[in-house]
């Protein structure tokens, strides 16, 4: 900005139409309806520089303007064969961000920031499971945008053999998206208060033997949620909704064309208190490899997936689908796959 050479200033405008229709192949019964998208959001941002880049802050707003057009239909017979007035509701928001980045050496970076999201339900899975009779589109609640607040805060540091990361984020929203299982085996969408918070620790090392890295990494995320629309968080985010807590660990080598690497994957055992249906996760561990060289034309690698062939139970098995046949299914056993790559 002249006058003024540590603010930058940027603005844009993004634009999305979309349409889209489920019809059931065998039986060409509509599942939901064409439904017509238009969003339109145009945005600025402010970005300053302070003390010489010890300090900068950054600021802005997105206006979303969002249209849906719903002819009217009638749900299938596994959701009461209801009748549905359609219509074109909108919705309109202005979304505010902002946030600090602290550098007081070059090696050694902390920051916070806040940022509202704007994100349009699951219309297919709302249109589809409406039950209720009269329901008139215009009027409908479940298809009210879900609205977060989202913070987060982290270190970064990178000194020497050393690159480390811890980040802590929370976000609540007063009408969430729940995915709930239905009884003939479909999600639907419930809206309901969510608050969600999660942990990632980062930490990545270079050995004294040349070409060498060891590498960790830890990710937690919790969430919880109103079941009974009293006011009160009383259960667990299911694992529908929630990713497991993970750990990975990972030998990484490379010496001139050829590269190498081992990773573990460890799938933390979790609880879901306050389900109607304890389908708790016990959890798992995986052994990946690869080595790969690289050619005058192209890289070649031979990968190898589930080193040790074990033999688990899928996440989404174990807490979705325990007692489902059709989708009660173990993970993939030991797999090789030899590939060639070339850029161009």
């Amino acid at each position: 900005m002249p006058g003024l050479k540590a603010l930058t200033l940027t603005a844009g405008f993004d634009a999305l139409i979309d349409r889209t229709k489920q019809d059931l192949v065998q039986t060409g019964r509509t599942w939901v309806p064409q439904t017509d998208f238009r969003s339109l959001a145009p945005f600025g941002q402010a970005n300053l520089k302070l003390f010489d880049g010890v300090v900068r802050v950054a600021g802005g707003v997105r206006y979303e303007n969002v249209q849906l057009d719903i002819p009217d239909y009638t749900t299938l017979a596994s959701a009461s064969s209801r009748a549905v007035i359609g219509g074109k509701p909108s919705f309109d928001r202005a979304l505010w961000n902002g946030g600090v980045v602290l550098e007081p050496v070059k090696w050694i970076r902390a920051y916070g920031s806040y940022a509202e999201g704007y994100t349009i339900a699951d219309i297919g899975r709302v249109l589809r499971g409406i039950s209720q009779p009269n329901i008139r589109i215009t009027d409908f609640l479940d298809l009210t945008p879900v609205i977060s607040n989202n913070r987060e805060i982290g270190v970064e540091v990178k000194q020497g053999p050393l690159d480390a990361s811890v980040t802590y984020y929370w976000s609540s929203s007063d009408l969430g998206q729940v995915l709930v299982r239905s009884s003939d085996g479909f999600f639907n969408v419930a809206r309901q208060p969510i608050d969600i918070e999660g942990l990632e620790l980062n930490l990545a090392v270079r050995t004294p033997l040349h070409g060498l890295k060891v590498g960790t990494g830890f990710s937690h995320l919790g969430g919880r949620t109103d079941t009974n629309a009293d006011g009160i968080l009383d259960a667990d985010l299911d694992g529908a909704n929630i990713s497991p807590d993970r750990l990975n660990l990972n030998l990484d080598y490379s010496h001139g064309p050829f590269s190498a690497r081992v990773q573990g994957r460890y799938y933390l055992s979790r609880r879901f208190e306050g389900q109607p249906i304890a389908n708790d996760f016990v959890g798992y561990r995986l052994f990946d490899a690869y080595v790969a060289y690289e050619l005058s034309v192209g890289r070649v690698m031979l990968s190898v997936q589930n080193v040790g062939n074990t033999d688990y139970v899928t996440y989404y098995s174990d807490t979705q689908g325990p007692t489902d046949n059709a989708r009660f299914y173990t993970g993939r056993g030991r797999n090789f796959t030899l590939s060639w790559q070339a850029g161009f």
